[in-house]
């Protein structure tokens, strides 16, 4: 399934513009606090990507629907964006799939096979 979702991979970007942005990298709810009353984010792992790429680890960010409406109404989504999503969420269950183990395994196949029908 993975080579199959590569082979088409280039056609869940057809018809966006990528603008690298800073990303946090490891955006999870460990990685969030306060520092006197102000949202903190730390621990980051900050590299340049396509903001969508941050949306792979939302699974464990914990952010509710009024965090997620406030953030597209700034970056709207574009067309496709939740193929998008889902395979940079599927980088993420397969980096946990390799060193937590068996038990994301069931994520990374269903997600393979929505992406690769």
């Amino acid at each position: 399934m993975g080579e199959k979702l590569c082979a088409k991979l280039h056609t869940y970007f057809e018809g966006i513009k990528v603008r690298p942005s800073v990303l946090h990298g490891d955006l999870w709810s460990g990685n969030i606090g306060a520092v006197g009353g102000e949202p903190a984010i730390f621990d980051p792992a900050a590299y340049y990507g396509h903001h969508e790429a941050e949306f792979g680890m939302s699974w464990c960010a914990g952010f509710g629907p009024d965090f997620w409406a406030a953030y597209h109404e700034l970056i709207p989504r574009a067309p496709g964006f939740e193929q998008r999503a889902e395979i940079y969420r599927l980088v993420h269950y397969l980096n946990h799939l390799n060193l937590f183990g068996a038990g994301y395994y069931s994520q990374c196949s269903s997600t393979l096979q929505r992406l690769t029908q």
